[in-house]
């Protein structure tokens, strides 16, 4: 049993594809949804409101006073200012979840503002697609409020994990995410363009294999250990990669990125070592020369 009380009245406050999710899932697990907020009563939004048998808002009042929580699923340039608008009309106790890919720092500043009129608020991101696995995609929550969102999340099926740390930090982690994959999906098409050229795919996936052995963080971290003892070298071959792509007619998007990265670190003695360092020493290497350039 949750030790937090049961949240029965939740506002909803977006249209679009998170909000048409979750809602019609909570109100089907008995979750009231009074109150849901838009910026313009748009089909969609009629329909939303329709389905949940909730009154379609423009703007927050005083009956929101009654509310157990609010979720606030719109984009993130829009996060900050429903936030603002919202929680003035929020009772001391009340929760606050922002499930919007917003900015961290923001997420931070409505926390404050959160706390400041007593409220609990929860940084929620979504780690996973909406549309595939519904109200049980994983969620990654930081803030006061995150043990609190945590129990009511998971009592509906939702796998959501608690960070230890302030609001903004599941945001954080959420794009620090997106870094990798984003990174991965430019490199795998443009590689996959490649072999395609070559007429080497199957042959591709086959001498790859070897990345699948020891996981991901191995891999990460032995780039790591060994760039600033293979990094000129490297940059070598990938000028090899770049020519290969020009020839087959593909435009190097990707692999100039990575080019300029490697050409930098053979143009800085001091990112070049003789053996491979541990990966504390490697980092503080790497971002004392990020440093020195942000001068």
């Amino acid at each position: 049993m949750s030790m937090f009380p049961e949240l029965h009245r939740i506002a909803l406050v977006g249209a679009g594809e998170v909000a048409r999710c979750y809602g019609p899932a909570l109100k089907s697990a008995g979750v009231e949804i009074p109150f849901l907020l838009v910026r313009r009563k748009a089909p969609a939004a009629l329909e939303l409101a329709r389905q949940l048998q909730a009154e379609l808002c423009l703007a927050p009042d005083e009956a929101w006073l009654g509310l157990d929580a609010v979720i606030s699923a719109v984009t993130g340039a829009q996060a900050a200012a429903v936030a603002q608008a919202v929680l003035p009309w929020l009772s001391p106790g009340s929760l606050y979840m922002d499930l919007c890919t917003g900015e961290p720092q923001d997420m931070e500043a409505m926390a404050e503002l959160a706390r400041q009129r007593d409220v609990d608020f929860v940084d929620i991101a979504i780690m996973g697609s909406v549309p595939t696995t519904g109200v049980r995609t994983s969620l990654l929550g930081a803030g006061q409020g995150a043990e609190r969102a945590a129990a009511f999340w998971q009592a509906r099926g939702a796998a959501m994990r608690v960070l230890p740390g302030k609001a903004g930090d599941a945001m954080r982690l959420k794009l620090l995410r997106s870094l990798m994959t984003k990174g991965l999906e430019a490199l795998a098409i443009e590689n996959l363009m490649l072999a395609e050229r070559m007429g080497l795919r199957e042959e591709l996936h086959e001498v790859l294999r070897d990345l699948d052995h020891h996981g991901l963080r191995h891999f990460m971290e032995l780039c790591l250990r060994t760039h600033l003892v293979h990094g000129v070298r490297r940059r070598d071959e990938v000028l090899q990669v770049k020519r290969q792509l020009e020839q087959a007619g593909i435009a190097p998007r990707v692999m100039g990125g990575v080019l300029d990265f490697f050409q930098h670190t053979a143009d800085t003695p001091a990112l070049q070592r003789g053996q491979a360092l541990g990966v504390e020493e490697s980092l503080a290497v790497l971002l004392a020369d990020a440093d020195d350039k942000a001068r």
